[in-house]
């Protein structure tokens, strides 16, 4: 003999299985009301909430190397190999009620389409870095609706600056 369930009436009908709980294809189990169910099909697992659904640990929530937290239809995703993390979008919206902060060891890479062009850093104060070989940097802004070059550092010909207007200055200019 051996005891397969046990139903515990002084903790509110409690149920102990003493072995796994196994349910068929199209079978779920509910909680609350219908919209809270766990269903599985033999491939996926669904958790199903009518509301909010919580995450309460009081540890860490871990998912495993290269598997991915997705968004709608995998078009946004998080993901990380153990050592990289990658965040994937459309577009990836940073929005602080307070201030954003990046913070890195050795400075911030900038890429587009796989390519580095411009590295961040705190080498002497703030260093900016374009890596494209022969990459001008521009300042660019908004003047009265129109988007302007106000100056470019021309790094083929060692930097050489070139505003779009007059420059003025409260102290004398020199040149070398």
């Amino acid at each position: 003999d051996i005891t397969m369930l046990t139903l515990d009436g002084s903790d509110a009908g409690s149920a102990t299985f003493n072995h796994d709980i196994i349910l068929g294809n199209d079978s779920f189990v509910r909680f609350g009301d219908a919209g809270e169910k766990i269903t599985g099909d033999g491939t996926d697992l669904t958790v199903n909430s009518s509301n909010d659904l919580h995450l309460t640990a009081t540890t860490d929530i871990n998912i495993p190397a290269n598997v991915g937290l997705t968004f709608g239809d995998d078009g946004e995703k998080i993901e990380g190999d153990g050592t990289d993390l990658t965040i994937s979008g459309n577009d990836i919206i940073l929005d602080a009620a307070d201030n954003v902060i990046i913070d890195s060891d050795v400075g911030t890479i900038f890429k587009d389409g796989g390519t580095h062009f411009a590295t961040l850093s705190s080498s002497s104060g703030i260093s900016i870095t374009c890596n494209t070989s022969n990459g001008d940097v521009l300042l660019r802004g908004n003047d009265n609706g129109s988007f302007i070059t106000a100056l470019t550092l021309d790094i083929s010909a060692a930097g050489a600056a070139t505003f779009n207007n007059a420059i003025t200055s409260g102290a004398v200019i020199t040149s070398g």
